[in-house]
């Protein structure tokens, strides 16, 4: 084999390989995404919202604030995928927008009260209606309603089967 044709497919190989190197890097993107979004409906899978909320937990500890929550029950003829849509579009950039495991849609509401928690969850179980659903909604509030987003979760769905 001559010098040339060796040279070219040395060339030919180092490419390939760079070229696999920014594929392999975009799946590990990828994979590290679906480890803290949901690829359906794009909220927070509950491993992930338990983490982010431990640090709002620590923080509101620490600064005396509130922490609001709000879950949503069943919105048919909605999807997930909707209802996660709606409520992204109705909170502040700080707030944490989630799942439970059992697919349940949360809001977790930093520096905001049960009461500001109630309206925003009236104001996307509105917008919800406007689309053909009008979910159910379940509020919680820390510290009162407890002090683990497992604790606030409890407490909305208790609060979401009473109506």
């Amino acid at each position: 084999m001559s010098d040339a044709r060796l040279e070219h497919q040395v060339r030919s190989l180092t490419e390939r390989i760079v070229q696999l190197k920014g594929e392999l890097a975009q799946a590990q993107a990828r994979v590290a995404a679906l480890t803290v979004t949901d690829d359906t409906t794009g909220l927070l899978v509950w491993r992930a919202l338990a983490e982010r909320a431990h640090g709002e937990i620590a923080r509101a500890t620490r600064y005396h604030r509130e922490i609001g929550l709000v879950l949503f029950g069943s919105a048919e003829p909605l999807t997930a995928r909707e209802l996660a849509e709606i409520c992204r579009s109705k909170h502040r950039e700080c707030d944490l927008a989630g799942q439970t495991e059992g697919g349940e849609v949360v809001l977790l509401l930093p520096e905001t009260s049960l009461q500001g928690a109630l309206v925003i969850g009236q104001r996307v179980r509105a917008h919800a209606a406007k689309r053909g659903g009008a979910p159910k909604v379940g509020c919680a509030a820390w510290p009162q309603h407890g002090r683990t987003l497992t604790a606030l979760v409890a407490t909305a769905r208790t609060a979401l089967s009473a109506l």
